[in-house]
C-alpha cells in the first residue's frame, strides 16, 4: 500500500510551467467571458511575472500578448 501512495504523490507533481499556464489560463477564460480592464491588467502582469520567472517562455508570453490584442481589437470591433 506504500508503493500505492508514493506513485500517487509522483503523479500529482506539477512544474512551475503547468501551474503558470492553469492560472494564466483561468485567468484568461474570466478575461473572455468579462472583458473588464483590471483583468487584462492582471494577465499581462502575471505573463510578465511568469516569463522573468523562467515558468513561461518568451513564445508562450508572445502568444498570450497576441491573443489579448486579438480580443481587444474583437471588444472595440462590437462597440
Amino acid at each position: 500500500m506504500a508503493n500505492h501512495s508514493q506513485g500517487a504523490y509522483t503523479h500529482t507533481q506539477i512544474s512551475p510551467s503547468q501551474v503558470s499556464t492553469a492560472l494564466i489560463g483561468a485567468k484568461l477564460i474570466a478575461y473572455r467571458v468579462n472583458r473588464k480592464p483590471e483583468q487584462l491588467h492582471q494577465l499581462l502582469g502575471m505573463a510578465r511575472m511568469a516569463c522573468a520567472l523562467n515558468a513561461l517562455s518568451y513564445q508562450e508570453h508572445d502568444q498570450l500578448l497576441i491573443e489579448l490584442e486579438r480580443l481587444c481589437v474583437e471588444e472595440v470591433g462590437n462597440a
